[in-house]
């Protein structure tokens, strides 16, 4: 027997160590609910949890960011319906005005609340914004631009790839015109554009003037007076717009300088053609495109939703060379981020929604004639609105399914991250039981192992 080393009791204190460590260990997942509180625990399933933290917290940002993205579209649609309801309501004034039991002032009522309707169309689309970003000014639409100053992207359709495109522009388009002398004198009456005019042989030249011009500011007509030779000039360019005078009175045709009973005088489309090929015979517009010029602006249509909407300035220098490159990029439009990882986003674009691109300023009501052509705008500009929300409606429908995806993806992560770092309570309760039985017993057996040298003390009695 030896007094210097209790082996014994060494082997006791070991255990009694290695049973103290797994109760604290045991304690400590109990106390912090983790079973992975630092690398050691588990190396792999440290450096996993800490992967699908961060992926968590991504998610969320996801999940926040793609409804901050649907609520940007609920705002823009929620204003696009109303914008609708104010163009039907514009319609059926315009379908209301187009009846001859309207006299000029019932009409004259009738444009004023058209007027009013568009100043608020136009109000709605500068005005609507969502965190300060404008949503219906074409601020959220693809940005194209040209290699001409007076030449205008208006409207690209998201089915237009990104790329350079070439259009050749050989004539602008041109407005009505008309001139004729006056002398006066005379009296009768005449129609200009379908308004009438009373004019009385001892009106002035002046009065003449104010009277047939009352009648042309309805008309879409400006009439200039110069030194008593009156000008005539369409408003608007094209060959839908025209300049049409009808006066039966010849002795009044004379003395207004009309040189007919019936005079009409229209302007003439914009003369161009889309490049479908270039040197190279590489495609840029479509095979299958076809244009349609209204004035100064082409609309150049293909399969598959292709549509592109080019304004031509009436200033465009032809001299300086009629070729227009277009560039569309796929910058402009809102980029909502709707995952955790780079490329993983949607984006939305929102298309100018204005009177000016729904051909709504146009509009002139104050003859059956304007009333029943502008039926027409109205029932394209309600398409066009049609089209924009059917196209947001497709991005919230989208996205909406994406959220509901992100939510389940983290539920899914977040149950795959607590089986590997949450405390089975129950489990680890029995091991924690039976760790600190054995310390218990430990400490007994290492009290009696620690007593064993009594025994020497016998022999030496």
């Amino acid at each position: 027997m030896r007094i210097t080393t209790n082996m014994i009791a060494f082997n006791a204190a070991h255990n009694l160590s290695i049973a103290d460590k797994r109760t604290g260990s045991s304690l400590e997942r109990l106390s912090s609910g983790y079973k992975v509180n630092s690398s050691k625990d588990n190396p792999v399933g440290a450096a996993l949890s800490a992967k699908m933290r961060s992926q968590l917290r991504n998610l969320s940002k996801a999940v926040q960011s793609t409804a901050d993205g649907v609520s940007v579209i609920e705002t823009a649609e929620s204003v696009l319906a109303e914008t609708q309801s104010m163009v039907q309501r514009i319609r059926e004034l315009c379908v209301q005005a187009a009846s001859d039991t309207n006299t000029d002032n019932d009409r004259t009522s009738i444009m004023a609340e058209i007027n009013q309707l568009r100043t608020e169309i136009d109000r709605v689309s500068n005005d609507t914004d969502f965190n300060t970003k404008k949503l219906l000014n074409g601020d959220l639409g693809r940005v194209a631009y040209t290699n001409k100053p007076d030449v205008d992207i208006s409207y690209v359709s998201t089915d237009v790839a990104a790329g350079v495109y070439w259009l050749q522009v050989d004539n602008l388009a041109t407005q009505a015109q008309y001139a004729g002398t006056v002398t006066g004198g005379e009296s009768g009456a005449l129609s200009i554009n379908g308004v009438n005019v009373d004019i009385l042989d001892s009106d002035s030249i002046d009065m003449i003037h104010k009277k047939i011009q009352n009648a042309a500011d309805k008309s879409g007509i400006t009439v200039t007076n110069n030194n008593g030779t009156f000008e005539y000039v369409s408003n608007r360019y094209g060959s839908k717009y025209g300049i049409e005078i009808s006066c039966d009175n010849a002795a009044l045709r004379a003395s207004l300088g009309l040189n007919s009973d019936r005079i009409a005088e229209f302007g003439t489309d914009i003369d161009m053609y889309v490049i479908t090929k270039n040197m190279t015979g590489d495609s840029i517009f479509p095979d299958s495109s076809v244009t349609e010029c209204d004035g100064n602006t082409i609309t150049v249509t293909a399969n598959d939703g292709f549509e592109m909407r080019v304004d031509v300035g009436e200033q465009m220098n032809l001299a300086q060379g009629g070729l227009v490159t277009i560039n569309v990029t796929d910058f402009g439009a809102m980029t909502v981020q709707v995952g955790p990882n780079e490329g993983q986003e949607v984006i939305i674009d929102i298309p100018r929604v204005d009177c000016s691109m729904m051909g709504l300023d146009n509009i002139l009501a104050y003859t059956s004639r304007g009333a029943d052509s502008a039926i027409t705008t109205c029932d394209e500009a309600i398409s066009y609105i049609s089209e924009v929300r059917s196209r947001i409606g497709a991005y919230q429908n989208r996205m909406e399914h994406t959220q509901t995806s992100l939510d389940a993806t983290v539920e899914a992560m977040t149950s795959s991250l607590s089986r590997i770092v949450d405390t089975d309570m129950a489990e680890e309760m029995t091991i924690y039981t039976t760790q600190n039985v054995i310390s218990q017993a430990a400490t007994a057996m290492l009290a009696q192992a620690n007593q064993l040298g009594d025994k020497v003390l016998q022999l030496l009695q």
